[in-house]
């Protein structure tokens, strides 16, 4: 049987933040991940899993490309009263995490301890509970007032909690819908620090996004059994005609031409727009 390559995700991008004794140094690198199969039947390509990273690994490719922070940006935590079905809570779990982890970046933590107080009322929405309140993250975070570091390792303890308990209570499509939220926040604030400067590290991570958005349209296809989420991947399938001529079999490095960054800008703006309510 002829061996076939899948190509998981193309891209996992893998932050590490390694501290040495003397210092802080923070370590973020890309790899590409491949995994051969040799599949008896063609229904074994239907069971890939397609890796994402996690708003904060995006966060942090971000912010080291110049995500500065502006104020008024993020979402409005009072829009958190508005939502009212479980496909917006979902949406909107991911984006209200993505605003955290932009105000954690910049060091902005009484603003982070206001976006896990909204997080903690839509969890209670959405019946997941349980991992905000073993946490202790309203204390952790206080007691790390002015520690980056720390903070950092806060949200991501959050992040894995979430994945571990989405995972258990077999909610795995929850955990791509969350996911979307805060990939179109993220890049709602990365178009919008680009618009008031530009910043050409800063397109270059906006253009890389087109193989998360590829594996994360394919994430949700691929787990909506009931045709839920057709909106959704429309949305996204949308964005993603911005990033025409991108190849991962491409050597060269795909960025966005001013075009597609200007009209990029606009359509994630308008998603965004759609998803918070306003």
């Amino acid at each position: 049987m002829q061996k076939l390559t899948i190509k998981l995700a193309a891209l996992l991008i893998i932050s590490s933040l390694l501290y040495a004794c003397g210092g802080d140094e923070e370590i973020i690198t890309e790899e590409a991940i491949t995994e051969e199969v040799e599949p008896t039947d063609m229904e074994l390509l239907d069971q890939v899993e397609y890796i994402l990273p996690s708003p904060l690994q995006i966060a942090e490719l971000f912010k080291t490309a110049g995500l500065t922070y502006i104020g008024d940006l993020a979402n409005k935590p009072e829009n958190a009263d508005k939502l009212n079905s479980k496909y917006d809570q979902k949406l909107n779990f991911g984006v209200y995490s993505a605003d955290m982890a932009y105000c954690l970046m910049n060091d902005q933590t009484q603003q982070s301890i206001n976006y896990l107080s909204t997080l903690r009322k839509l969890s209670e929405k959405m019946w997941m509970t349980d991992v905000l309140n073993t946490m202790g993250l309203t204390s952790r975070l206080e007691d790390n007032v002015g520690n980056e570091d720390s903070l950092t390792f806060i949200m991501a303890d959050l992040q894995m909690q979430m994945d571990d308990y989405l995972e258990e209570n077999g909610m795995g499509s929850t955990g791509y819908i969350i996911f979307a939220g805060a990939w179109i926040e993220t890049m709602y604030l990365g178009v919008k620090v680009n618009e008031n400067e530009k910043n050409e590290k800063l397109i270059s991570r906006l253009s890389e996004q087109a193989v998360i958005l590829d594996g994360l349209i394919k994430s949700i296809q691929q787990s909506d059994e009931d045709g839920d989420y057709t909106e959704l991947i429309a949305d996204l399938e949308g964005i993603n005609k911005h990033f025409a001529g991108y190849s991962d079999e491409s050597e060269e490095a795909f960025t966005l031409s001013d075009e597609q960054i200007n009209g990029l800008s606009l359509d994630v703006t308008a998603l965004r727009t759609k998803v918070i309510g306003e």
